[in-house]
């Protein structure tokens, strides 16, 4: 069986709603800022933060496996490489993986291919990213 499947409807969708959040994602890094109390705002309205998005952190007090990714993506944006890694430990990596969206997409999309890689790698890239997610924050939990 070959992995260079026809593109359906369905995954051209797919493949091309991926994109828009991989290009959401990453601008919104640019645009968004930091406050010294470690809310995230839009600069031009720095008295007005965006709200905790945070269910976990909102509802129970014990933060998620990804918190704090949204401002490691937004120091990462900014250069503050020591901020990013202070908010979350692997938000470099995920932030590498939304911008492997753009190469991964647009090849999909281009050569009509629903699976440019395979369909092992992409499987094992996103367990290793889900296994690393529980892995680190098991760690905050348990060290502090």
């Amino acid at each position: 069986m070959s992995d260079r499947s026809p593109m359906s409807d369905s995954s051209r969708r797919r493949h091309r709603g991926m994109l828009l959040i991989a290009c959401a994602v990453t601008g919104l890094s640019f645009v968004l800022a930091v406050r010294s109390d470690e809310r995230v705002t839009l600069p031009l309205l720095p008295d007005r933060p965006l709200p905790p998005t945070c269910l976990s952190r909102s509802l129970f007090g014990v933060g998620c496996p990804g918190c704090g990714l949204t401002r490691s993506f937004v120091y990462l944006a900014h250069g503050a490489w020591q901020e990013s890694l202070r908010e979350h430990r692997l938000g470099w990596l995920l932030a590498f993986a939304v911008l492997m969206q753009f190469p991964y997409r647009g090849v999909a999309l281009w050569r009509k291919n629903d699976r440019p890689l395979g369909r092992l790698l992409p499987r094992v890239f996103s367990g290793l990213l889900i296994f690393l997610l529980i892995g680190n924050w098991v760690v905050q939990v348990l060290v502090g």
